[in-house]
Order: C-alpha cells, then structure tokens, then sequence
C-alpha cells in the first residue's frame, strides 16, 4: 500500500492552508502531529500523522475512532490521561510512541498528539532483554557450581579439595566475571563514537594496574614485573577502563596459567608512532599456539572450557576497536608472549630506546632504579 498524498488529512474550510514551504516542510518530518479541539475531535494532521498510522486522517474524527486500539481500554477521560502520560501502539509491523500535549493561547487547538516511530528502539531494548536472558543463564551454572562447592568445603574438606578446592572456586568466579565483561562491553561498544575517546597515559595506567594484581600473583608465587620505558607519558585515544580491562585480563590468565616461580613480565615501549605492551609468562605455551603467532582470539574462545578464551576474545575485541592489534607468539623460555599494539597520539624522543628499559615493580624482586 502506498501512503502519498492521497492520505493528506482533509482540512476544515475555516483552516489557514500553509504556503508550499511549509507544506514541504511536514512532508519532510519523520513523525506525526495532530492537531485536536476541546471535544477531543481532530482538526488537522500533518502528512507525516497519516503515514505512521497508515489510514486517512479526516477533520472531525473524533480521537477515539482514529485509534480505535487504545479506545477499546479507555473511556474519554482514561484515553486523554493516558495519552497525556504516553503510550506505545502497534500498527502492523510497526511501533508508534504517542504523546499529548495540551496547547495554551490557541482559541481551537486544545492539545496537540505526536507521533513517532520506535520500532528500531523497541526491537533494541527486546534485543538487550533477550541478552540479559541468556547471561543470567549463563552465570547460574557458574555461580551454582561456587555455592555448591562452598558448602562442600564446609560439610566435607576432603571432598571439597577433590573437586579442585580453592583453585576451582577461583576459576569458576574469573568465567563468571568474564562473562559479565563480555556483556558489558558489547552493549557499550556498539553505541560508542569517537567522540566517546579521551586522551590518556597509557604509561601511568599500566603503572597503576600492576600493584592491583599483585595479591593473585602472590596467591601463586609468581613473581610479577614491570619493565618501563624511562621518559615521559604515552598518550594514547580511547576509553581507558576498557584497555586496562584487556590489559588486565591478559595478565591475569597469565598468572593463572604460571607455575609457581614462573615469573610474568609486562612491558611498555613506543615503537615507531605505536605503543606495544607485551605480557610474557614461561607457562608452556598457550594452547593452540603453533608455530605462526595467532590473531584469530574468538576461535580460541570457543575451545575454552575455562573461561580464559573469552578473556582473551573480548580483550582481541576491545584492542580491535582503538584500531590496534593483539597477537600471541611464542617465545624462548617456552611461554607465550602477548603483544597489544595502540597507534600513539605522540611520540616522545628516548622512549623507543629498548636499552631505556628499567624494572618499574616486581614480587618478589626490588625496584632496580626509580623513575
């Protein structure tokens, strides 16, 4: 069916006719207004009013025979309060949101009703429901599992140190924690704009992670350090929680995957217009790793029974979205080394001398020279 100009309203003769200006203009608006007398009856429509309803809008009407919908569950009265409150109304396909406004200093217009589609909107907020559906699914098994387990351990330590004891509770809390970032951080990024971005030092926002995961890598006895370049501070674009979030899960499964006295070492320095964090651990390598260095993190996440796949992916994803990369390639000691690369907005000279590197933290080991 087509909505053209045959579904103009039909105007009273008492009706001021606008010039073709402004008929063009509502021809333009991508939402609906009625105009409406004390009785409750229409007046006059804009065109856009008779496309978003897909019927003919006739001056006289009254308003509870145009939208016959909601009349059916409203008096008079109850319809002009809930239309003054706002209400949702389904034509065929499509989702209208409508709102009155009562109109002052106009001797025949009483009140106005705008019309507007929400269709895209409603099938979002659907979408971002159905999400939350299937991640309270998701975290029930995990969470189940640690209340399970916490009552094992009070009833029946032996049994409860057979099931994985401590290191399994942990697992299981880093999967669930891993899962809740995962949602998180693909609602926020798809509506995120560069406008969203925020010049920060990458160099002092690694400085300060590192002592916040010290305790896990003292639970394991995995000496944990920190390599700087000595100079001033590495600005970088981009929304800061979410790189230190990636930042911070790589080193986290590389604790976790560390034997104990298998040290992780983290690594910042400027190469050419780009920053490079590398996380380094001698952990065996990581599974899946051949002999070419892997960028492909979400093929890895659907292999992982652990949870440590999708710290992984979503750290791939959050890298990906300030234009950088992440890959992972062994290295000599027999571990695996993670390489974030983000482009710089500046570069400062004597931060691309490898040779300027200095031990910033370390468990277990002292601070060679401060900055």
């Amino acid at each position: 069916m087509s909505f053209d100009d045959g579904f103009r309203p039909q105007r009273s003769s008492a009706a001021v006719a606008p010039d073709d200006e402004f008929d063009a203009l509502l021809d333009s608006q991508p939402w609906g207004t009625i105009a409406l007398d004390a009785r409750h009856d229409v007046l006059f429509a804009t065109p856009g009013a008779a496309r978003l309803l897909r019927r003919r809008v006739v001056a006289g009407v009254p308003l509870a025979e145009l939208l016959p919908q909601l009349a059916d569950d409203n008096h008079d009265a109850g319809l002009r309060e809930a239309l003054e409150q706002g209400v949702e109304l389904q034509i065929d396909d499509r989702w209208l949101w409508l709102k009155q406004t009562t109109v002052v200093g106009s001797e025949r217009i009483a009140a106005t009703l705008s019309l507007f589609d929400v269709t895209d909107m409603r099938r979002a907020v659907d979408d971002r429901v159905e999400s939350l559906r299937f991640l309270s699914h998701d975290l029930r098994s995990p969470t189940n599992s640690i209340v399970a387990l916490t009552q094992l351990h009070e009833h029946d330590p032996n049994a409860f140190e057979e099931c994985g004891g401590i290191q399994r509770v942990a697992d299981l809390a880093r999967y669930a924690l891993s899962l809740g970032d995962q949602f998180i951080f693909t609602s926020v990024a798809g509506a995120l704009q560069r406008g969203d971005f925020a010049r920060f030092d990458l160099r002092g926002a690694v400085r300060n992670l590192i002592p916040q995961l010290d305790v896990a890598a003292v639970y394991r006895n995995v000496p944990l350090r920190l390599w700087l370049a000595e100079g001033s501070a590495v600005w970088v674009s981009g929304v800061r929680v979410f790189v230190i979030r990636a930042l911070q899960n790589l080193i986290d499964n590389a604790i976790q995957a560390s034997p104990a006295g298998a040290p992780v070492t983290v690594s910042l320095k400027v190469m050419g217009d780009s920053a490079v964090i590398t996380v380094s651990d001698e952990a065996g390598g990581l599974p899946g790793l051949v002999d070419e260095a892997i960028y492909d993190f979400d093929a890895l996440a659907q292999r992982s029974a652990s949870g440590f796949g999708l710290g992984l992916k979503l750290a791939a994803r959050i890298v990906r979205l300030h234009d950088g990369t992440l890959n992972a390639d062994r290295n000599a000691k027999g571990g695996t080394d993670f390489a974030i690369r983000l482009p710089c907005l500046a570069v400062q000279r004597g931060n691309q001398e490898t040779s300027d590197l200095v031990r910033e933290y370390g468990s277990f080991a002292t601070t060679r020279r401060p900055l």
